[in-house]
């Protein structure tokens, strides 16, 4: 019906095709997922950050796009609690703000029907475009210790992450980047690699480049003009800076495939990717003072199998 609303031709015909392009799509709850990101969808029609026919195209070419909008709880201990945050999602509505369309969901609304009664607390911090592991609070004495273990750095993270062209670094072979950040100077959300005469936020990610290869995956990848050489590597920010892991990959020449803040649009518009291919894969905390415990969270990441790997030789860079 949405296909339909959009004026895409023969809508039936291509859900043949969806379920081709992502076999998934038949099993995928539909009130709980579908219907959702249908419903996100149509407010970006509405408010012209995409227009029909991009938004009907990238349904049909991209079918995940109607994925994982379920908040996952994956771990609890006292009042902590980490869940699988979805891509999109906000963490909650900012005070002064209403919700972008009636059936937005948040993490806050989640853990409200999840923990009645008890307010929720952030102890990090996703952006709205990432996916992956979040930990939360149910109680001030919680927060304070979750928050802590993220400023003092005894939580360790790691991510994964598509990116757009390929990395001139040998595969397996892990990368040091410390380029220094800064504010944009109109005071925007973006932020930007300091110059080397100017101060700027320190930073530090160790990146690995785990395979490469082309996206979106298909039969005959290589040969489609449509694909973009793509590859997925594992990066471990040792700071937390704002938008750090985007801005260093961004540096390094390889930015995050769907991060159209900082060059990642395959196709040069915003309507070339179904999300920003960032995912907290792994928070590893300490559970008492001395290290000598700790918890390890995953939230599985779906995207890596959306990577083909090319015949032997294909691509330059990356594994020479």
């Amino acid at each position: 019906a949405s296909l339909r609303l959009w004026g895409w031709p023969s809508p039936s015909e291509s859900f043949v095709d969806m379920c081709g392009r992502w076999p998934g799509l038949s099993l995928a709850p539909l009130e709980e997922d579908v219907l959702p990101r249908l419903a996100q969808l149509e407010h970006l029609v509405r408010e012209a950050v995409l227009s029909a026919d991009a938004c009907s195209r990238l349904t049909v070419e991209q079918p995940r796009i109607l994925s994982d909008y379920t908040v996952k709880a994956l771990w609890r201990s006292g009042d902590l609690v980490a869940v699988n945050k979805p891509f999109d999602m906000r963490i909650d509505v900012p005070k002064g703000e209403s919700r972008r369309w009636p059936e937005e969901k948040t993490l806050s609304d989640w853990f409200q029907a999840a923990h009645p009664g008890e307010k929720v607390r952030f102890c990090n911090q996703l952006d709205h475009a990432t996916s992956g592991v979040m930990l939360m609070a149910a109680s001030k004495v919680a927060g304070r210790l979750g928050s802590q273990m993220f400023e003092s750095r005894k939580a360790r993270k790691t991510y994964w992450a598509l990116v757009l062209g390929t990395p001139p670094w040998p595969l397996g072979a892990e990368q040091r980047l410390t380029y220094r950040l800064a504010d944009c100077p109109d005071g925007g959300f973006a932020r930007r690699v300091a110059r080397d005469d100017e101060p700027g936020e320190e930073a530090e990610t160790f990146v690995r480049v785990l395979k490469a290869g082309f996206w979106p995956r298909h039969e005959h990848a290589e040969q489609d003009p449509a694909c973009v050489c793509a590859a997925l590597v594992e990066c471990r920010p040792h700071t937390g800076r704002r938008h750090q892991i985007r801005l260093h990959l961004a540096a390094a020449g390889i930015p995050i495939l769907g991060d159209d803040t900082y060059g990642g649009d395959p196709y040069g518009d915003k309507s070339g990717t179904y999300r920003m291919f960032l995912h907290a894969l792994r928070l590893e905390l300490p559970l008492d003072g001395d290290n000598a415990e700790s918890a390890t969270i995953e939230a599985p990441c779906d995207f890596a199998e959306e990577l083909s790997e090319p015949p032997l030789g294909e691509v330059e860079g990356a594994g020479t």
